[in-house]
C-alpha cells in the first residue's frame, strides 16, 4: 500500500504521484468498463488522498467524479459478505474514509462555497455528494458483516459532521434522521 510511505513525503517530489493522479481522473480509468478498474482507481486514488493530505492533487470537479465512483464503489459493500472477492477492497475504501478523514476534503468544499470564494455549480455538487455519501455510509452496513464495518462508517460520517464545527447544512443532518428514522 503507498499508504507505509513516509507521513512527511514531499509529494511533489514525485512526479509519478501527480502523473497517477492525473491518471487516475480520466474516463477510461475512472469510467472504465471492468467493474476491477474502476475499484481499485478508488482505492488508488484513496491512498493518494492520504499521501497529498490536506490539499488533493486534484480540481473540484475532479474530487466530485472521485468521489461519485468511490460511492458507487462502497455501495456495493451492502451486498458483499465478509468472504466474497472484493469485501477486503471495500472495507479499505470504507477504512480510508474513517481513518483518512477522506469525506472531511467534501466538507472544506462545501465551506469554501459558504465563504463566497467557490463555484456555487460545484459546491452544490460537492453537497450533494457528500449527502451520497453520508447516505451510503449509513446504508451500506450489514447484519452479516463484522462489527468493524458499523464503527468505520460510523468514524466516517462522524468526522464529516464534527468538521462542519456546529453548523451543519439541513440537507446532511436530514440524510442522518432520514437513515435513523428508518431504523435498523
Amino acid at each position: 500500500h503507498l499508504s507505509t510511505l513516509d507521513e512527511d513525503l514531499d509529494p511533489t517530489s514525485h512526479p509519478g504521484l501527480l502523473s497517477l493522479s492525473t491518471a487516475l481522473v480520466s474516463p477510461t480509468i475512472l469510467q472504465h468498463r471492468d467493474k476491477d478498474v474502476r475499484l481499485h482507481a478508488v482505492l488508488a486514488a484513496c491512498e493518494l488522498f492520504y499521501i497529498f493530505a490536506p490539499e488533493p492533487p486534484w480540481e473540484e470537479s475532479e474530487i466530485i467524479e472521485i468521489f461519485g465512483q468511490l460511492i458507487r464503489q462502497l455501495g456495493n459493500l451492502h451486498a458483499t459478505s465478509p468472504g466474497a472477492s472484493n469485501f477486503d477492497s471495500y472495507f479499505r475504501i470504507l477504512e480510508q474514509l474513517s481513518e483518512v478523514k477522506i469525506g472531511v476534503v467534501l466538507v472544506d468544499l462545501i465551506r469554501t462555497e459558504r465563504g463566497g470564494t467557490g463555484d456555487e455549480e460545484g459546491s452544490s455538487a460537492a453537497s450533494e455528494t457528500l449527502c451520497d455519501l453520508i447516505r451510503t455510509l449509513l446504508n451500506c452496513v450489514h447484519v452479516d458483516h463484522p462489527p468493524e464495518v458499523a464503527t468505520h462508517a460510523e468514524l466516517a460520517v462522524s468526522a464529516c459532521i464534527e468538521e462542519f464545527e456546529g453548523s451543519v447544512p439541513i440537507q446532511v443532518l436530514e440524510e442522518v434522521l432520514t437513515c435513523v428514522g428508518a431504523g435498523p
